[in-house]
């Protein structure tokens, strides 16, 4: 369980680290492998135009806690409560809970999808 919750902690401080040093990445292909560590092809594509995009919103932040609903040998399910900052009022208008789904793969986890909910799930 607590893999899971360090998969999703890693993931979502991905994007601060580029922010920190944007530079080291020089190329579009480092930026993508930067962020594949942490989440799916598509996400990992995702995060990569976003943060070429040039607009210098941070999308990411990372969930002081996390908590898990489901956990199997390949595929896990957390939520965890959206800051203010980022929430209805916020920078980009999420409702108050993310469900984050995680997939293995290898020997460690990936963000597979990330949808903001209003409520948390049901166990």
């Amino acid at each position: 369980m607590q893999a899971v919750v360090d998969a999703v902690r890693f993931a979502f401080g991905l994007e601060s680290a580029y922010w920190d040093d944007p530079a080291a990445f020089r190329t579009h292909d480092a930026v993508y492998d930067h962020f594949r560590q942490g989440f799916s092809p598509d996400l990992a594509a995702a995060m990569t135009a976003h943060v070429l995009g040039g607009d210098g919103d941070v999308a990411t932040w990372v969930p002081e806690q996390v908590h898990v609903v489901e956990l199997e040998a390949s595929q896990a399910l957390v939520w965890f409560p959206t800051p203010a900052s980022f929430g209805r009022a916020g920078l980009w208008d999420l409702a108050d809970y993310m469900h984050v789904h995680l997939r293995r793969e290898g020997a460690h986890w990936v963000v597979d999808w990330a949808k903001d909910r209003s409520a948390p799930p049901v166990r």
